[in-house]
């Protein structure tokens, strides 16, 4: 039975990790490339372009952190929710060198309130493992 648990965990770790990889590979090329900001303006009237490019940020920041928490990780998704967090920063700097794209220090904010959300929509996920430990273990005894 554990066998078979632990088979099903790693075959859920690979798909849903390798589908979290595709996203925030996915992400970073759209960060780093001047085609959304080109396609944006095309479609976007001009006095709405700037607040819907952040709400995509914050929404896709949340959305890679609500996915992290589906993750069978129980330790590791911090790591990788710093690493999120290092992206944001680091994707904004990067910026700086593409044509037509500008990084700033105010989106690497507008991205953390997006890890934020994402957090606040999944707490549950992030609570430590021994809590709910402690819980079992303080139930009395079932008697035969």
């Amino acid at each position: 039975m554990t066998d078979t648990r632990d088979q099903d965990r790693r075959r859920k770790l690979l798909v849903r990790g390798f589908g979290w990889c595709v996203c925030v590979g996915v992400w970073t090329i759209a960060l780093l490339t001047t085609t959304p900001v080109e396609v944006g303006n095309a479609i976007i009237p001009k006095g709405e372009y700037f607040p819907a490019a952040k709400i995509l940020h914050v929404c896709a920041y949340a959305f890679l952190t609500v996915y992290l928490s589906w993750l069978p990780l129980q330790r590791w998704r911090w790591l990788l929710l710093a690493f999120l967090s290092l992206h944001a920063a680091g994707t904004e700097y990067l910026q700086q060198f593409v044509p037509g794209r500008t990084g700033k220090v105010t989106d690497v904010f507008i991205d953390h309130a997006g890890l934020l959300l994402g957090l606040a929509l999944t707490w549950k996920h992030w609570r430590p493992a021994f809590g709910s430990r402690l819980r079992l273990s303080a139930r009395p005894p079932q008697q035969p």
